[in-house]
């Protein structure tokens, strides 16, 4: 009798528990719409298969997590380079890639590999260049491909990755190679999972089918220099992604404790704080699902957790955490031994001691789960429809926003092809609203791409000067493509005062942007990467449909790369490509159309009209309070500020913009800026 009250109390306290978590990291169906918005955004940036890489987002963001510490980590996947196995030699030389390396991992540790050399293509400077005799044979340098993907100067450098922190989003872009085909050396996964049944048949069918990823790291276990250089470590985060996706909805949750357990418990005890990290979390939980996939429900969530704790501690005992991939494979080694190992399995017993009341200490669980422990049997009972469809939160549609809009700048090729690959829109499962308005955000993205490219054609001295037919054409096309895409009303023609000002019909250009001005003061609107929900729930409650609100009402920056950029801006942005390798301008739309049309009046000779539009500037750049110019963009909007200033004429106040913008944080082009001054002096 009493065993049975005490079960009934832990299943209680288990669905509360579950209930909290569920609370703080999101019901089933946000989960699913996070992980829509972040297949959309890949399929999108991969449509242009002409473009050497394929882009390939993970991290905690792509799983479904919102936690504030959440990643969005890129892997760049070189699309003209293939490994192989000696299982599948033949069939990759069949494909004809123009570079193919073979796995030798006869002197490696488990879950690396050197990467022999069977073709190279001399364009491929990036891949030739790292190429190291080993023998009588070339290996690929992990070394060297660190050195040359990671060599920015506003890059910092994490194992494969390198940390980018462009426009005040914080992510890893980590270069990958691909094996199309399932390595040897994991293949004690695919027995494992066929006998316990996790995952199931067709998501191992679809794992195996996407092969394997290696990064440019080497083992921890390599003692041999030579070999320190040469050695890849093998990625499943493909197969982990699909695994995650795979989990219900309760071990997902249990997966999320953990990363919770880590963050707010362990990495808050001084000792101890670095030693773990989620990836072995992550680990834990794959080993606990794939040894008792059964039973995974809302009355055993407690129990299931704790086992994943228990699990962890035996691995810190032994000093081994086996890869869920290639067993073999200790992750602890170099890291979890000795002291630290000590100090690891001290902290954890006191914790594993407490029981279920350590949970305490996660601040995020703190306030409710103590209710429950109090209170099984009143706090949170459960509603019988646990799938029950949830609202986004304002603070969650914000991230998904955020998310969206989080962009690695690379040149475009063939924007045509994309715009139509996008038009079939069954091949993207979208079955949510939300997840089609952030369709229409990287729409725009993907538009201004395009605009990037036609803006290339209208520079060239033939189309301005001569009647050549075939630019004539070229820029008709450009404006019908660009007034008929179905995304942004106002950035369309954003794009479209571009194309005429680079054309050099000023006058034309002059009329589109008050066209602009007029639209974007006489209704409500709101920026992308500043969402006011006060706005879209007003105009939600008249009734209308989030993809008329998003191509009606939304508006984002306008992105510049370095070859199309306006002629009054290229100081600046030959001192950012020195000083970031090619990170494009990002510059505030209002900014934009004021600059625009200063310019256009100072070429049409009435200087008389410029002054109305710089006191417009000015006060917009001096009484904003973050929202029209968000603070990345901050240094650009001033140096745009300063020129309009000289332009005028104003050279004090032109001085003191640059001097503004010469202590910028987000100053990229210190150099221009120098140069701006020093012209005023030799004016």
């Amino acid at each position: 009798m009493a065993e049975t009250f005490v079960e009934d109390v832990i299943s209680l306290i288990s669905k509360g528990l579950y209930r909290t978590v569920s609370d703080i990291i999101g019901p089933e169906c946000i989960i699913k719409l996070r992980r829509q918005a972040i297949d959309v955004r890949d399929h999108i940036v991969n449509c242009d298969t002409s473009f050497p890489s394929l882009i390939i987002t993970s991290g905690s963001t792509s799983e479904g997590f919102n936690f504030e510490s959440s990643d969005l980590d890129l892997m760049s996947v070189d699309r003209n380079v293939l490994v192989c196995t000696e299982s599948n030699r033949y069939f990759v030389q069949k494909l004809q890639s123009p570079s193919s390396f073979f796995m030798d991992n006869e002197e490696c540790s488990p879950g690396f590999t050197l990467l022999r050399c069977l073709t190279c293509d001399m364009k491929n400077e990036n891949i030739f260049n790292c190429l190291i005799w080993k023998g009588d044979e070339m290996y690929l340098s992990s070394k060297a491909i660190r050195e040359t993907y990671g060599s920015t100067s506003i890059s910092e450098t994490h194992g494969p990755c390198q940390s980018e922190n462009y426009i005040g989003l914080e992510g890893d872009l980590a270069f990958t190679l691909r094996c199309p085909v399932w390595p040897e050396q994991a293949v004690s996964f695919v027995s494992r999972s066929v006998d316990r049944g996790w995952p199931l048949f067709e998501v191992l069918k679809n794992i195996c089918g996407d092969g394997c990823l290696f990064v440019p790291v080497n083992s921890k276990q390599q003692s041999c220099m030579e070999m320190i250089d040469l050695e890849w470590r093998m990625s499943f985060s493909l197969a982990e992604k699909k695994l995650i996706y795979s989990m219900n909805h309760c071990q997902f949750l249990c997966y999320g404790l953990t990363k919770l357990f880590l963050n707010e418990i362990l990495k808050e005890c001084p000792p101890i704080h670095d030693l773990l990290c989620s990836y072995f979390m992550k680990t834990a939980v794959f080993w606990e699902i794939s040894e008792n996939p059964g039973d995974w429900t809302i009355q055993t969530f407690l129990l299931k957790f704790w086992n994943v704790l228990r699990r962890l501690m035996k691995w810190i005992r032994d000093g081994y955490c086996p890869n869920f991939f290639v067993p073999e494979n200790n992750m602890f080694y170099g890291k979890i031994c000795g002291d630290n190992q000590r100090k690891l399995l001290s902290v954890l017993s006191d914790l594993y001691s407490e029981g279920y009341l350590c949970l305490l200490r996660c601040p995020s669980l703190n306030g409710n789960f103590t209710t429950i422990i109090r209170q099984p049997y009143v706090a949170y009972t459960l509603s019988n429809n646990e799938d029950e469809y949830v609202p986004m939160s304002r603070k969650e549609m914000m991230k998904l926003f955020v998310v969206l809009i989080f962009e690695v700048y690379f040149p475009y090729h063939s924007f045509k092809r994309i715009i139509i690959s996008l038009d079939n829109t069954a091949k993207i499962n979208i079955d949510s609203e939300e997840t089609l308005c952030t369709v229409r955000l990287r729409l725009n993205l993907i538009l201004q791409g395009y605009a990037e490219f036609l803006l290339l054609s209208v520079k060239s001295p033939c189309f301005k000067y001569t009647r050549n037919r075939k630019h004539y054409h070229s820029n008709k096309a450009a404006e019908r493509l660009i007034l008929r895409a179905k995304t942004h009303f106002c950035m369309n023609y954003m794009h479209y005062a571009r194309l005429t000002y680079m054309a050099g019909n000023y006058q034309k250009t002059i009329g589109i942007l008050h066209f602009i001005k007029t639209r974007l003061q006489s209704q409500p609107y709101m920026y992308s990467w500043s969402p006011d929900f006060d706005i879209i729930m007003d105009l939600r409650q008249q009734g209308m449909s989030y993809d008329t609100f998003i191509k009606s009402f939304v508006v984002s920056y306008v992105q510049m790369g370095s070859l199309t950029l306006i002629q009054e801006l290229q100081l600046e942005c030959l001192a950012q490509i020195q000083y970031t390798g090619g990170a494009p301008f990002v510059i505030p739309p209002l900014v934009l159309i004021n600059f625009l049309l200063i310019l256009s009046y100072t070429r049409l000779g009435e200087n008389h009209k410029r002054y109305d539009i710089l006191q417009d500037l000015q006060f917009l750049l001096n009484y904003d309070d973050g929202y029209h110019v968000f603070d990345p963009t901050a240094a650009i909007s001033w140096e745009i500020l300063g020129i309009c200033q000289q332009i005028c004429g104003d050279r004090q106040a032109a001085f003191q913009s640059y001097i503004y913008v010469l202590n910028h944080e987000y100053n990229y082009f210190k150099q221009a800026t120098l140069a701006r001054i020093f012209s005023l002096y030799s004016e």
